[in-house]
């Protein structure tokens, strides 16, 4: 027994990761059902009225669904106006260009670099990214057509073959998705309960940085967002907690969490006794911040609609023109493209195609993150592949009608929606998974029996795998340590602003949250990255950096502020500046000036402010 209980704990890292992305959650079955039932019915309907393209019917419904009712109409909806956008514009260039490769092939090429250019400036970006891809798509199987006859009526048909999925996923949400202020509060509910159970065990700062990102992107959705923030600004004042959390403040801080999650469910804590009264800055901040939380979380639903207002985001980024990245980016994507095409189409082999559609969809901001999608994509695709390959060998000769395709599509639809659903880390698997699985499986109207074309997409996959990554490491590189490095630029200099500018320190501390949810983001992605680009040099520490966020929350928070040396503060504002400066630069961080304060005894403000100064000089040192 002892000796199973060492290999449990010394789990490798990835069986570690798996078990954490799949493990169940609530409202995860039903997503999942409500995939699998579109998926379902989304084969049936192309089988009995002879739909073609059935494949990327089904696989339609993976890329519609969201977790919420409006984030899933709206993707649908988009999908939608930008196939009709797509379709119109093929038929419009193929009577100029089908049968001259001289037109076409600069039109796909350009049609390639605007899409991939607008994905990344342009507030409507996915519109036109999907738009694009259509385009060069349809562009791509012109040699494949004996008439133009055959390509009009196949181009047409493609409205056909996303608009029936769309409807579909969009009736079944309707009936039993859930809202978005459902899906935020769910997340929010599990996050506290979270919390409670990690104060328990008397470790919670591994999972601070990834209960950040699940609430993030919750506040947009949520009713009542100061709320989200509100525990969001708790989990940075967590951060200047010594790891492990002493029993006293674990149980001051498990009754504060239990309080929250009373107020959220509408109930009274009960008869239990409150903790004796805190003394340590991070304990005072703490109680304040859970103080408001729990405010936040017991106004009714009638004064929630007054946050329900979001800023306007504006059509394109600030430096759509004079940042060099973004055209770098569209022009590496078009040339991996092009390449891809070369290729399959000198070696006539018509069946690598898929090598246009993985260049089209890995292509992302950094190496690191082409990187980590490729990796993803091939394993989907081969996970996929084979259930596809052992279907068509042993399942589908015992099949005799349409019920029982269904019932096969269902089966493989909830493991890949269950994958599908994970994180951002994993799930981008579940849906290769689903795309193998369905052009493997769904060839014909009838049971398939050929693994050749099965071969041939996987071997496409492979192709532009290779070619992408190939492209991106060497050509314009850009590294996702260089998108940490500003990420962590901009946390210093929200922290410094937070610092200098109490009166607005709401919108401060909301930027410090969003900077350090990139920079963790990109730190994961960053271990993908190829060792051929540049090495971090003068980089700080990201962990240094959130117990540095947790120092500043805890400074700044209304019982502690007032009280502050406004002198101290306001010189570490400004060394935070330089190191922000030096940080984005690559450069070596600037030294912190001498504390002239006494270390006799201190206030709880004045010990806020000492500690303070300590973690800034903690990120300062391995930096230099």
């Amino acid at each position: 027994m002892a000796t199973l209980a060492r290999r449990v704990e010394r789990r490798t890292p990835f069986l570690a990761f798996l078990a954490q992305e799949l493990a169940p959650r609530e409202g995860r079955g039903l997503a999942v059902a409500r995939i699998a039932a579109a998926c379902t019915i989304t084969v049936a309907i192309a089988m009995i009225f002879r739909i073609p393209l059935a494949a990327y019917m089904a696989y339609m419904v993976f890329l519609s669904s969201k977790d919420d009712i409006a984030a899933t109409v709206t993707t649908a909806v988009g999908g939608a106006l930008a196939m009709t956008i797509a379709i119109l514009f093929t038929l419009g260039l193929a009577q100029i260009s089908l049968g001259d490769p001289a037109i076409r092939l600069p039109a796909m090429a350009l049609t390639t670099f605007l899409a991939m250019f607008s994905a990344r400036t342009f507030a409507l970006g996915p519109i036109s990214f999907l738009a694009g891809f259509i385009v060069v798509t349809m562009q791509s199987v012109v040699d494949d057509v004996p008439s133009p006859e055959v390509f009009t009526r196949t181009t047409l048909w493609l409205w056909v073959v996303v608009i029936v999925p769309v409807l579909t996923t969009i009736l079944i949400n309707l009936l039993f998705g859930p809202l978005a202020s459902a899906v935020a509060e769910r997340g929010l509910r599990k996050v506290l309960a979270d919390l409670e159970a990690a104060l328990a065990r008397g470790q919670i700062a591994e999972q601070l940085a990834q209960w950040r990102a699940i609430l993030v992107p919750l506040s947009k959705k949520s009713r009542n967002p100061p709320a989200i923030h509100r525990l969001l600004d708790v989990l940075v004042i967590l951060e200047a907690y010594p790891d492990p959390i002493p029993p006293g403040e674990r149980t001051r801080l498990s009754y504060l969490v239990r309080g929250c999650l009373s107020a959220l469910e509408g109930r009274s804590l009960g008869a239990e006794a409150p903790p004796e009264a805190a003394s340590l800055p991070e304990d005072l901040a703490a109680t304040q911040a859970f103080a408001e939380l729990q405010r936040e979380l017991s106004r009714t639903h009638a004064h929630l609609s007054a946050h329900s207002e979001h800023k306007p985001r504006q059509l394109f980024v600030p430096d759509a023109l004079s940042n060099p990245a973004h055209w770098q980016f569209a022009l590496k994507t078009t040339l991996a493209i092009m390449i891809v095409y070369s290729v399959y189409t000198m070696l006539d082999w018509s069946g690598l195609r898929t090598s246009i559609v993985t260049c089209f969809f890995v292509a992302l901001g950094s190496l690191g993150e082409t990187v980590h999608k490729l990796l993803l994509r091939l394993s989907g695709a081969i996970i996929g592949g084979l259930l596809a390959g052992l279907s068509i060998v042993f399942v589908l000769p015992h099949f005799t009608d349409i019920g029982q395709l269904c019932a096969l599509t269902a089966v493989v639809a909830l493991f890949a929606g269950w994958v599908a659903t994970s994180s951002e880390r994993l799930s981008y698997a579940g849906l290769q998974i689903a795309f193998a699985f369905f052009l493997g499986l769904l060839q014909t109207y009838s049971p398939a029996t050929d693994l050749t074309v099965l071969r041939d997409r996987v071997v496409g996959i492979l192709l532009g795998n290779i070619v992408m990554t190939i492209v991106f490491s060497g050509l314009w590189p850009e590294s996702a340590v260089s998108r940490l490095r500003g990420a962590l630029a901009d946390v210093l200099r929200s922290i410094a602003a937070l610092l200098r500018s109490p009166q607005n320190a709401a919108m401060n501390r909301q930027q410090t949250v969003e900077a350090l949810v990139r920079a963790d983001s990109f730190e994961t992605l960053s271990q993908f990255e190829i060792q051929m680009l540049p090495r971090r040099t003068h980089m700080p520490d990201i962990r240094s950096i959130e117990r540095l966020a947790g120092a500043a929350f805890v400074a700044s928070s209304d019982p502690l502020a007032r009280d502050v040396d406004a002198q101290t503060v306001a010189s570490l504002g400004d060394w935070l500046d330089r190191a922000a400066h030096a940080t984005a630069e690559g450069s070596a961080l600037p030294s912190v000036a001498e504390d002239p304060t006494s270390a006799g005894s201190r206030t709880a403000a004045q010990a806020a402010v000492s500690k303070l100064r300590i973690e800034t000089e903690h990120v300062a040192t391995p930096a230099q």
